[in-house]
């Protein structure tokens, strides 16, 4: 297997506080006016017309950001389209570190209050269907660095990888803990 480039991490909302995907499209503006994120970030998309779609994108040249209505969750998408480290490991870490981070800035936001994302749960996917094909193997091979950003995140709390899905899509790992964590507290631990 040739380690993919395109890596996708969801945060999901808490039920009772997601939040209208429109809601979000002038805090993705605002981010682009203040370089809230430290990317080159291009223009925002809304897609909330699409039952159980993308949402609203923030379109960026090395990542994308959404308010991801897939899975029938609302939730943060991150998008890892190209650039960062040779190492699979660290782009999966960087991949986390950078959702928890856009997760964080969406949460701490007045205008999207009560918005709450569940910390206890993190989506992978890997749509580079190529180098990542959606079977046992490719699992195994990407187990040991999904788990180590898992543990380090989670701060070594118990936890389970499972691949779900239908085997036609792209493959999507999800990743899954007992302990609830504030979100800061997970943002620190994958920076520092």
């Amino acid at each position: 297997m040739r380690a993919p480039t395109r890596i996708q991490v969801k945060l999901f909302a808490s039920p009772a506080t997601d939040v209208p995907s429109r809601a979000v499209i002038p805090v993705f503006h605002r981010w682009i006016q203040t370089h809230a994120i430290d990317e080159l970030l291009i223009d925002v998309t809304d897609y909330g017309h699409v039952p159980r779609g993308p949402g609203v994108l923030l379109i960026g040249h090395e990542s994308d950001y959404g308010y991801d209505l897939g899975e029938g969750r609302a939730g943060l998408l991150y998008t890892r389209k190209r650039g960062g480290s040779d190492d699979l490991g660290e782009r999966i870490h960087d991949a986390t570190r950078r959702a928890l981070r856009a997760a964080h800035l969406l949460e701490s936001d007045g205008s999207l209050a009560p918005l709450r994302f569940d910390t206890r749960e993190l989506l992978f996917r890997f749509p580079d269907r190529l180098h990542a094909p959606n079977d046992a193997a490719t699992f195994e091979a990407l187990r040991a660095s999904l788990g180590s950003t898992c543990d380090r995140i989670w701060s070594g709390a118990a936890h389970t990888l499972s691949r779900e899905g239908d085997p036609r899509a792209p493959l999507t790992v999800v990743a899954r803990t007992e302990t609830a964590m504030a979100l800061d507290a997970l943002v620190r631990r994958a920076t520092g």
